[in-house]
Order: C-alpha cells, then sequence, then structure tokens
C-alpha cells in the first residue's frame, strides 16, 4: 500500500500539496479572522491536519459573521492558487487511476511538468470562482451569506 501511494504520489505533487495546505490554512485564518471569528487560528490548523474540514468551514462561515470589505488581492490570489491545486489534484488522481498516465515512477522533473499543466488547467475554474465573483454569486443563490453581507449587498 505504501509503495502504491509512493507512485501515486510524485515529489512534486508533494511539494506543492504542502505549499497547498500552507496557503489553506493562511486563507481559512485571514477569512476567519475577517469575519470576526476568535478561533481563527484554530480552524485555520483544524483545516490543515483535517483537511475535509475546509468543506465544513465554507459551510459554517456565514454563520461566524459578515465581511466588512471584499477579499484583498493577496488573499484572492491564494483563494486561486489552492482553487487549481484542488483541481489539479483531482485531474492527477483521475489520469493515474485510469491509466492515462501509467502507473510508474516517473522522474520528478516529469511529474513536474505534469502538475504544471494539471494546475494550468485548474487555475481557469479557480479565476472564475475568485476573480470574477462567482463563488460570491454561488452563496447568495444557495443563501450562504451572513445578514452583515446581506445588508452591504442592499445598499
Amino acid at each position: 500500500m505504501a509503495s502504491f501511494l509512493a507512485a501515486l504520489l510524485g515529489a512534486p505533487f508533494n511539494a506543492f500539496h504542502l505549499l497547498f495546505l500552507g496557503l489553506v490554512g493562511y486563507w481559512v485564518s485571514l477569512d476567519a479572522a475577517e469575519r470576526g471569528s476568535n478561533a481563527s487560528l484554530l480552524w485555520a490548523l483544524g483545516c490543515v491536519v483535517f483537511q475535509p474540514l475546509v468543506a465544513g468551514y465554507l459551510l459554517y462561515r456565514s454563520r461566524i459573521g459578515g465581511r466588512p470589505d471584499p477579499a484583498g488581492v493577496q488573499e484572492r490570489l491564494v483563494g486561486t492558487f489552492v482553487i487549481g491545486h484542488f483541481v489539479a489534484a483531482q485531474l492527477w488522481f483521475a489520469v493515474r487511476l485510469t491509466d492515462v498516465i501509467a502507473s510508474v515512477t516517473y522522474p520528478p522533473v516529469v511529474e513536474l511538468q505534469y502538475y504544471l499543466a494539471l494546475l494550468a488547467v485548474g487555475v481557469l475554474p479557480g479565476t472564475l470562482l475568485v476573480w470574477n465573483r462567482g463563488w460570491a454569486r454561488i452563496r447568495r443563490t444557495l443563501g450562504w451569506v451572513h445578514e452583515q453581507e446581506r445588508e452591504a449587498v442592499q445598499r
């Protein structure tokens, strides 16, 4: 089992996944603090250690509080990379498990090329969701918006 996981997760993928985890923690900490949470560091650590908690945070964050201001450029860049990496990781697993990319261990340079190509594909939905206010529209449609944010939108 360990050799299968080692073959599935190449060296560049591991490095970018660690970067991804750091960025997820950073983004969750920024967002929770901006919403007035007293447990922003706890949310960040929880999301880094137990990654499915990110989905829980996204569902719960409208109960924490509203954001007084929209996200800044730095936070949007982090969000774009996080979504891009998430899409790249899902594509990576799909192409490895369907044998589109053979289940052999490639040199790290080749693995890096595959990862960067998949990351470029993943950044496209990240750009649409983060920079073109796609995620904000989805949240409003599903009703995942705090009352403070609703008031700001109506003004």
